[in-house]
């Protein structure tokens, strides 16, 4: 994104409790139904395509800052792909009154750990969608771009029996930063130590009984001068850490952050390595997509779009590519 670092912390507000859906405003779409959402204190838009309900995907778009989410709903163009493959979207949308640059506070405790703030109302939102409209429980996918991707990583730990897989575009590792002050060094520098991390994810995860595997794709253009290219490869050495330790409790390198595979391509405009992170059985867990000259932007999109990159590889598409068929252990 465009808006500088110090924009990107901004944080005011406290933390927020659940609540019931209060009411609903429908608006039209392209094909299916698009709808807008209360729930404790927070809009979400929801996307079902026609023919898309009982026992199908759910996949939640967390925006990033100086967005909303029915901006990141156009410029990803994940209700395209959703009408293609078949699957439920929805878009929380942050409000100003809580972060004065609309971003999702990833850095401050109160928000991003299990039954506390914005974490938990997502969850809540997820949940609600779900029931809703009757979907599937276990093949639930949450994907997010800068402060929404950093949201996924605290997301994935912290509500591992909600989400199947996620997507951390342009983001940071878990827990990457506790402060305001601490979120600007890390977007710069990077976060602790991601081996640190990933066994702190787990634990997380491990506290609430949930020692399943949360398969993850990262995206970070190596050109990114708001959330460093640092953070992409935290994020992914983090999950590879934290799924290495779900597969059996044990530190023993199933999954490391040594690549199985790596792969160089070319989009329409740019160059891009990716590089997959084997279980024992060789399936891929982890996955890391570094887009040669990109900045902080999501990958392919809308042309036009203040927050995409037109000619990258289609990150909506590849990340549903990666989360179809996965489901909770």
């Amino acid at each position: 994104m465009d808006c500088n670092r110090r924009t990107l912390i901004k944080s005011v507000g406290s933390a927020v409790g659940t609540a019931s859906v209060l009411g609903s405003v429908g608006t039209a779409a392209a094909s299916g139904s698009y709808t807008n959402h209360y729930y404790s204190g927070f809009d979400y838009w929801k996307y079902v395509p026609d023919g898309v309900g009982s026992g199908d995907p759910l996949v939640v778009m967390l925006h990033g800052c100086a967005q909303t989410a029915d901006q990141f709903r156009e410029e990803t163009e994940m209700n395209a792909v959703a009408d293609e493959e078949g699957f439920a979207v929805i878009y929380p949308d942050q409000y100003n009154a809580r972060n004065g640059a609309m971003c999702w506070n990833w850095f401050y405790d109160a928000n991003t750990t299990r039954g506390n703030g914005e974490a938990e109302v997502i969850a809540g939102m997820t949940d609600e969608t779900v029931e809703t409209e009757g979907l599937d429980p276990e093949r639930v996918y949450v994907a997010g771009l800068s402060a929404g991707g950093a949201m996924v990583s605290n997301l994935l730990a912290e509500y591992a029996d909600v989400y199947a897989a996620g997507g951390v575009h342009s983001g940071l590792e878990y827990d990457a930063a506790d402060t305001a002050t601490g979120g600007t060094a890390a977007m710069t520098y990077g976060g602790p130590d991601p081996q640190a991390k990933g066994e702190d994810a787990y634990d997380a995860m491990e506290e609430y009984g949930i020692t399943s595997t949360v398969p993850t794709v990262v995206f970070h253009g190596t050109d990114d001068t708001t959330a460093y290219p640092v953070n992409g490869e935290q994020a992914a050495e983090q999950a590879t850490q934290t799924n290495d330790l779900a597969i059996n409790g044990t530190d023993d390198g199933t999954v490391d952050y040594t690549a199985d595979s790596v792969t160089e391509g070319e989009s329409e405009s740019y160059d891009y390595t990716v590089s997959e992170y084997h279980d024992g059985n060789g399936d891929t867990v982890v996955e890391k997509w570094l887009v040669e000259g990109m900045d902080h932007a999501w990958s392919g999109g809308a042309s036009g779009g203040s927050y995409t990159a037109p000619g990258g590889p289609d990150a909506s598409r590849i990340m549903w590519e990666f989360f179809d068929g996965r489901t909770l252990d």
